[in-house]
């Protein structure tokens, strides 16, 4: 009886394995390429502005600091949402960051990347944040959103000297 159990668990097995695919391993599998969206040094450091609210798009973290959320939008900067209402958000500003995908924040500091750079703002008036430092090549670059190729005349090497990698492009 224990080996008709056996026998049964072993053909069960072998069946089960006849559902995977087959697949060649002489095909290459194709990565998709990418090309990074550069800024110019000088031009990502004066880029740093509060603007006017505008629509959430590509959203990442969300902080709440009572009664304001602070949502970050991936390559782009923060939102700054009133929620005194929870039941009606009152978008307040936007922090334009090029090249911003992570934020936390300490107390009053909001610490957020821009490209390889990390910057801190003020945010005790939230209507008006502060840029109080910027420590440049601080982080990586900023990385490809998955795993992928850079043609050859967007590598590191062809690049402009002064350019800053601000997001990336599926091409």
């Amino acid at each position: 009886m224990r080996q008709r159990y056996s026998l049964l668990l072993g053909i069960s097995l072998l069946m089960g394995l006849t559902a995977c695919p087959m697949v060649n391993p002489g095909e290459p599998v194709v990565l998709p390429s990418y090309r990074p969206q550069l800024m110019a040094r000088s031009q990502l450091e004066q880029a740093v502005a509060v603007l006017p609210p505008r629509e959430l798009h590509n959203t990442g973290k969300i902080y709440l600091r009572d009664p304001y959320l602070l949502i970050n939008e991936r390559y782009e900067g923060v939102h700054i949402i009133d929620n005194q209402d929870p039941a009606k958000p009152r978008p307040v500003a936007f922090l334009r960051i090029p090249g911003n995908v992570d934020v936390a924040m300490q107390g009053s500091l909001l610490y957020a990347d821009s490209g390889s750079d990390l910057l801190t703002f003020d945010m005790h008036d939230m209507q008006q944040p502060n840029l109080v430092h910027r420590l440049r090549e601080a982080v990586p670059e900023l990385p490809m959103p998955e795993t992928g190729t850079v043609p050859e005349q967007y590598q590191a090497a062809n690049r402009p000297a002064d350019a800053v990698v601000i997001g990336w492009q599926k091409l």
